[in-house]
């Protein structure tokens, strides 16, 4: 019985002992894996650490890139708003002078017709004291001249004499008259500049405490903007001072081969009977459609803020009222205007296209002519020369 134990204890021996040793074999293997878990781990969080800190260095870029942009948007918004005002500034110092000129020679022609109106005055006097009222009384009852000259041979020289002083009297009226409406043109003109020239002062006021706020180097790019809208401002002179004398130019050319005297007429007419007379010339058949539409409101309102083309509009109300007609959206100020479109060259632009100005906008109609709602005084109405104005640029907005 002891003899048969023997084995059974020996073979528990050795599977305890192999037990011992798979045992210890596990437990080596699982202490010789824990490191590279660990080191997974680590991986693992390093990598989510560097996507992190990828998006936020993306994020960080992007607001950078966000910054340069809004910086360099307020640069070009500085310097074309600082533009503008510069060639305000030039365009009313310039009105100012036309308006001191305009005034002296109103004055003269005022002075002229005051001299005029009291050697009429004596020489009804002398008629009445004289007791020649026969003569006075032909004069004012006669309903022909031939009721004076019939008379006899001296009521005809008196007549000649003061048919010629009247004549002379109201020639030198109307010429003072028309001085007089060109100066209140011109002073009326002056205001509207004056009123765009306060808007566009408000805003840059608004914008420069607005940025000086929120950039510690606002200064610095201020006073770069203003070296560039100084020397933009000189560009656009000179471009104009160009424009000039193309147009001086065309103008020699087309009194040598002047326009049909119908196209004359209708000007003219335009002019003295109202809408309807005058139509565009030239360009394409789109253009004189919008160019017509906005000749039927010539002598309209001008009103400042208004947009209606019966009522009354200012002069980038009245633009962008017309083009609406044709479904056409264009901005409503007219220093939007001036940047909206395609930019035209001079000698190419058709009827249609804006001429812009720093504060003002018109028409083109063709044949040298624009049609614009000009000023309180002027209304809407039609003039000669496109470049009366510094012209900062012509957009054709279709």
């Amino acid at each position: 019985m002891m003899g048969h134990q023997k084995p059974v204890q020996y073979c528990r021996f050795l599977f305890y002992a192999a037990a011992a040793v798979c045992l210890g074999q596990m437990l080596s293997f699982a202490s010789a894996a824990s490191p590279v878990s660990e080191a997974e781990r680590q991986k693992k969080e390093a990598e989510e650490r560097y996507e992190a800190v990828n998006r936020e260095a993306e994020e960080l870029e992007k607001k950078k890139g966000d910054a340069a942009a809004q910086a360099g948007q307020l640069d070009l918004e500085l310097t074309d708003l600082l533009t503008d005002m510069d060639l305000l500034e030039t365009d009313m110092s310039d009105m100012t002078r036309q308006i001191e000129k305009e005034d002296v020679e109103y004055q003269k022609a005022e002075e002229k017709r005051k001299r005029q109106y009291e050697i009429l005055k004596k020489r009804f006097q002398y008629i009445y004291e004289e007791g020649d009222v026969t003569y006075l009384d032909i004069l004012l009852k006669a309903k022909t001249i031939g009721d004076v000259i019939n008379g006899n041979e001296y009521f005809q020289q008196l007549y000649e004499y003061d048919r010629k002083l009247i004549t002379e009297y109201e020639k030198t009226k109307n010429d003072a008259l028309g001085r007089k409406e060109v100066l209140e043109e011109r002073q009326s003109e002056l205001q509207s500049l004056k009123q765009e020239y306060g808007v566009r002062e408000k805003t840059l006021r608004t914008m420069i405490t607005k940025k000086r706020a929120e950039e510690s180097d606002f200064d610095r790019r201020l006073r770069a903007a203003k070296a560039e809208a100084g020397s933009q401002a000189e560009i656009i002179r000179k471009r104009t001072e160009e424009i000039r004398l193309l147009q001086k130019e065309e103008e020699r050319k087309r009194e040598e081969e002047r326009r049909s005297e119908e196209l004359r007429r209708n000007a003219e007419a335009a002019q003295n009977s109202g809408p309807g007379m005058i139509k565009s010339t030239g360009g394409s058949e789109f253009g004189r459609n919008v160019a017509d539409y906005a000749l039927q409101f010539i002598g309209n309102p001008y009103v400042w803020g208004g947009t209606s083309l019966t009522s009354g509009a200012d002069c980038s109300g009245f633009v962008q009222s017309v083009y609406r007609h044709f479904g056409v959206s264009i901005p409503r100020t007219s220093a939007e205007q001036a940047g909206f479109g395609r930019e035209i060259a001079y000698e190419k632009m058709e009827p249609g296209d804006l001429v812009c100005y720093p504060g003002h906008v018109a028409m083109y109609i063709g044949g040298g002519r624009i049609v614009h709602a000009r000023s309180a005084k002027a209304g809407i109405r039609v003039d000669d020369n496109p470049a009366y104005r510094t012209i900062v640029s012509i957009r054709r907005p279709w």
